[in-house]
């Protein structure tokens, strides 16, 4: 019997082409028209490797699917799903180090300050994020004809189609958030072909029962693993120690005959089968321990299958359409056509040529709003180095949340891609790392308040880990985080959630009131420090990392204290702790242009980078990731770091991906100079892509900053209102002459409307149900505006009012 489907189900679910222009009905999108090829992507075979696999997630369960036809694999992660437990990495000895080595540092001794440093200051490495549960399902279809991978954005399902034998065959995938579940749906235009075996392993030591129609795996993580960079050690597992996980796989047919061997379901002759996979941890917060404190993660199991058992597929399918898209169709954008688009991905990307396939630049966009929306949703954990998806037992970097700047660069699209409720997991676990935060600003620095260095992990420790100082003693790492905080309140003008968060802010500023030091001019400055990772060289050719005052730290600190004064102005309270930021802001050292090169100096001496075109332009950060350097505010400032930039080159290093093409991609579009963005756009492109989209780091990692610091770029192309003026196409290409863009935000609450033809904004449409008054700028142009709350204001190209 064939499958039989309403129309919804079948409009929502056949392959489209995709330069098709599709109408949607959805009230979140502003413009009726969606540009199909920039909403999904297909591939004309399976993967046959990870990373030509594609990405599926609802925050917290994420899946990488293949999509064979011979056998699919489908590779699992939870969120949560971490080797290690909660520990202290407190040092009680470490304080007692600490007035030598500034000292030293204030006497230009460098390498000794360095080796006390390394010596008496550091910890332990941190733990890694693990693998969970790989889905096969043994399919045996070896020679097939018209295979197609097709992941749709807007609906956040991946498709898998082919024939054999003159029969069509389509398999489904998703990770629903309301259902809490991976989805597959098995479907043919025949009868009775359906035809599996399913399977579930996995890479941690684990056991697995099939019974009835229900596959079961349980296991326990490791209680340490080691990163990548520490060599291939194999993970240690104690007995009773680490955290548990458990998974099922629920097959459900209609017809057909079920049978179980071997801990396998084996599916014969059915029409149709859909299969649920739930999983959960023993995972109960970053302070109790997963194996004696945790979650009953068989429990969990239970809920969740509970209540999607007796569900019928088309309503579960709704559901998590419906959900899907209340996020994704907030955006529509346009930046051009290709016949690229008709490329399968990975030949796309491997075509790809400095100036043509312009609808590439609107995929990527959106693409980076889809990996958000599937890694980062309420109640989830933040996104990690590769958001939530991992197969390796030691992944790169231990798949960690870096916070000297990877974990930042995530989420900087994430207000103005209209996503504001995926931030909220990172200011989560700003909140969690405060904890051991009080005690680190405590135990190393003798201080108030609260502080983290580079790294944390899911159990939150905020002490440096092991290695070199070199990055380790990184002092802004929950500095920067705090920046979120304010971010997010500029996006929404939600002032309970500021007041939620104050104490954190607070608590940040105040651990630098009791920290910072004394320079030589008297000024208040970090010490010791270093300048996110770089070297420098003195003028009597010494080098060295350990400094005091690098010139981001004091930004980073800056504009800490600016947001922290700011919240105090619109709670209106706290003003004697206003007075002591402010007391200490006016004391902070100044950005310096350096006398002899006109450029913004990197340390707080006029040192040079010992390797200039690594891409770590540091002092970059007041001009990328907050207002402290704009382009017609502070215009010394400025032209002082495009001079670095000028002598820096930091497009050209490396291949443009992670940070390294996230920080100039986001400098040249601050700077409003379209070509040069646009040159770091098709470099990332060119070299940066895997052939699923997801960006390569150092030739074989996927680091997800890539992705999502081109998105922000890209947004930022076509919108910034970063320095107190909504700047409608600030530094678009003459690549893109024609397009739009709906559903942008802008600092203030506004939502944002944009189109242009022949290079020229033709209307920007701007709405609040915030009201405001707002300064646009076009090019050379502007002019202030009067918005009463939910009220529309549409602009032309000489921003006059058309409405």
């Amino acid at each position: 019997m064939a499958l039989k489907l309403d129309f919804n189900y079948l409009i929502t679910t056949c392959c489209i082409p995709l330069l098709t222009v599709l109408v949607s009905c959805n009230n979140n999108t502003k413009d009726s028209i969606i540009v199909k090829h920039s909403t999904s992507f297909y591939m004309d075979a399976p993967a046959t490797n990870w990373n030509e696999s594609l990405p599926i997630g609802n925050g917290r369960l994420g899946g990488m699917i293949w999509g064979g036809t011979d056998q699919e694999l489908i590779q699992t992660n939870d969120d949560t799903f971490w080797s290690g437990e909660p520990r202290s990495t407190q040092n009680d000895t470490a304080r007692n180090s600490l007035p030598t080595i500034r000292e030293l540092l204030l006497e230009d001794k460098t390498t000794e300050a360095e080796e006390l440093i390394n010596t008496k200051m550091l910890g332990e490495y941190n733990q890694c994020y693990m693998p969970l549960v790989d889905i096969i399902l043994d399919i045996n279809h070896k020679e097939v004809i018209n295979y197609r991978r097709d992941i749709d954005l807007s609906r956040g399902v991946v498709t898998i189609s082919y024939e054999k034998d003159n029969i069509k065959y389509k398999r489904e995938i998703f990770s629903s958030f309301p259902d809490q579940s991976i989805v597959i749906k098995m479907s043919s235009d025949g009868d009775n072909n359906i035809n599996f075996t399913a399977d579930l392993k996995s890479k941690i030591n684990y056991e697995s029962q099939a019974e009835g129609n229900v596959i079961t795996i349980k296991g326990q993580a490791p209680i340490h693993t080691d990163a990548h960079y520490l060599g291939v050690h194999p993970a240690k597992y104690k007995d009773g120690r680490g955290m548990r996980f458990e998974g099922r796989l629920l097959v459900k047919q209609e017809d057909g005959e079920v049978t179980t061997e071997d801990n396998k379901i084996a599916v014969n002759g059915a029409n149709n089968a859909t299969l649920i996979f739930v999983a959960a941890t023993s995972y109960n917060g970053y302070d109790k321990d997963p194996a004696l404190d945790g979650k009953d993660e068989a429990a969990e199991c239970d809920k969740y299958l509970t209540a999607i058992e007796d569900k019928e597929y088309k309503e579960i399918y709704n559901d998590h359409i419906a959900d899907f898209k209340s996020l994704f169709d907030r955006v529509s954008i346009d930046m051009g056509t290709s016949q690229e688009a008709d490329m399968p991905i990975n030949k796309r990307v491997e075509a790809y040529k400095k100036g043509i396939d312009p609808a590439l630049t609107a995929l990527y966009f959106q693409y980076g709003r889809y990996l958000l929306i599937s890694a980062s949703r309420p109640g989830s954990q933040p996104s990690n180095l590769q958001g939530i998806w991992s197969n390796e037992m030691q992944p790169a970097w231990g798949s960690n949340w870096t916070i000297n700047c990877n974990t930042q660069i995530n989420y900087w699209p994430v207000e103005m891609a209209n996503l504001s409720e995926c931030h909220l997991p990172l200011i989560d676990m700003i909140n969690e790392a405060s904890v051991d935060g009080a005690k680190t600003a405590s135990k190393m620095y003798g201080a108030r308040g609260w502080m983290a260095h580079h790294n944390l992990d899911i159990w939150r420790t905020t002490w440096p880990v092991g290695g070199s100082g070199l990055w380790a003693v990184y002092q802004v790492g929950g500095a920067w985080l705090c920046q979120h905080i304010w971010e997010h309140y500029q996006f929404t003008l939600d002032k309970e959630f500021l007041n939620e968060n104050y104490n954190i802010l607070k608590g940040a500023a105040l651990f630098y009131i009791d920290n910072l030091q004394r320079d030589k001019e008297g000024y208040l400055v970090t010490n010791p420090s270093e300048s996110f990772e770089n070297t420098f060289t003195k003028p009597d050719g010494k080098s060295g990392w350990a400094c005091v005052g690098a010139a981001q730290d004091m930004q980073i600190i800056r504009s800490l204290f600016n947001n922290t004064i700011k919240t105090i102005d619109v709670l209106g309270e706290d003003k004697e702790f206003r007075s002591q930021v402010v007391k200490a802001l006016d004391e902070l050292a100044p950005m310096k242009i350096s006398p002899s090169t006109g450029r913004l100096q990197e340390w707080n001496d006029d040192w040079k980078a010992s390797s200039p075109h690594n891409g770590q332009v540091a002092h970059g950060w007041g001009f990328v990731a907050s207002d402290l350097i704009t382009l017609r505010g502070t215009p010394e400032l400025a032209a002082a770091f495009r001079k670095t930039l000028e002598h820096r080159k930091p497009e050209k290093s490396y291949n443009s991906g992670s940070w390294t093409g996230a920080f100039p991609a986001g400098y040249w579009a601050r700077f409003e100079e379209a070509d040069s963005v646009q040159n770091v756009v098709d470099r990332h492109f060119d070299l940066a892509l895997f052939p699923n989209l997801t960006s390569v780091f150092f030739g074989k990692y996927w680091e997800i900053d890539g992705n999502l610091g081109f998105t922000s770029a890209i947004g930022e192309m076509l919108l910034q209102s970063h320095a107190g003026e909504i700047n409608l196409l600030p530094a678009l290409s003459n690549k893109y002459p024609n397009g739009f863009v709906n559903g942008l935000k802008a600092r203030g609450a506004y939502e944002v409307d944009i189109k242009w033809e022949n290079n020229t904004l033709t209307t920007a449409t701007i709405t609040s149900d915030k009201g405001g008054e707002f300064t646009a700028r076009y090019k050379d142009d502007t002019a202030k505006f009067s918005l009463q709350p939910n009220q529309t204001i549409i602009i032309d190209g000489n921003l006059e009012k058309i409405n």
